[in-house]
């Protein structure tokens, strides 16, 4: 029997696909891949759930990701670990990411409480994971840590003081773009929808200008894999 594996989501990516009208990929991988688990934690359900909900305009986005955890196709992260030692852990990584940059000797927030309660679920879960999450800034300090100061000072227009010895402990965590695995869907015959280049950039592009961080250089390399 394989061994579960963990998708963890940030707010984003979820609410990048529903607005896409790319939220049933979820389901098909499910399908395909019945060992594969993809979390929500509580704060990331407040994001895309909780609050949107009560609100008219992101209604719809928020019942159709309710819906996804209503079937099991999004689990609720309390069904692998205890949710007062979620928020602990998740506290920590933000009192330590955000101690990491200072601009004019103040602390520049790096990485917000959803996207730390993933990081949490990560460290915490101890099984094979990945974080899925489009958000720029908390992926460099684990992929670009050596030039994380320069592209945050182009960000906050100041320079930047970083704590090098608190980056230590984001090295080794794995990510995941929506952009990947839409990339996936479509390779896979997941979606229903030609397998072409030019569906793949209208995804990718789709995808980009719904606040995915994604560059049309790497759009165009992707072209190449269909």
């Amino acid at each position: 029997m394989n061994s579960k594996k963990f998708l963890i989501f940030d707010a984003g990516p979820l609410i990048s696909l529903t607005m896409n009208g790319l939220l049933n990929i979820l389901e098909k991988l499910k399908e395909k891949h019945e060992n594969i688990e993809f979390i929500l934690t509580p704060q990331v359900r407040r994001e895309v759930i909780d609050k949107p909900i009560k609100i008219k305009k992101y209604m719809l986005e928020a019942v159709k990701i309710s819906e996804l955890l209503e079937k099991g196709v999004l689990k609720d992260s309390k069904d692998f670990l205890d949710n007062n030692q979620l928020a602990k852990e998740t506290q920590r990584i933000i009192n330590l990411s955000n101690s990491i940059v200072r601009a004019q000797g103040r602390k520049v927030e790096i990485v917000h409480e959803g996207e730390a309660s993933c990081l949490a679920f990560a460290n915490l879960i101890k099984k094979e994971n990945l974080i899925v999450i489009d958000e720029r800034t908390t992926r460099l300090l684990s992929e670009d840590p050596e030039n994380i100061g320069k592209i945050l000072e182009r960000k906050v227009h100041s320079p930047v003081e970083i704590i090098k010895e608190n980056l230590e402990e984001f090295k080794n965590y794995r990510y995941i773009r929506s952009t990947e695995l839409v990339f996936f869907a479509l390779k896979n015959d997941l979606l229903d929808l030609k397998k072409n280049k030019e569906t793949l950039l209208a995804l990718m592009f789709g995808l980009k200008y719904k606040g995915t961080a994604i560059t049309t250089k790497e759009i165009e390399e992707m072209k190449t894999l269909i």
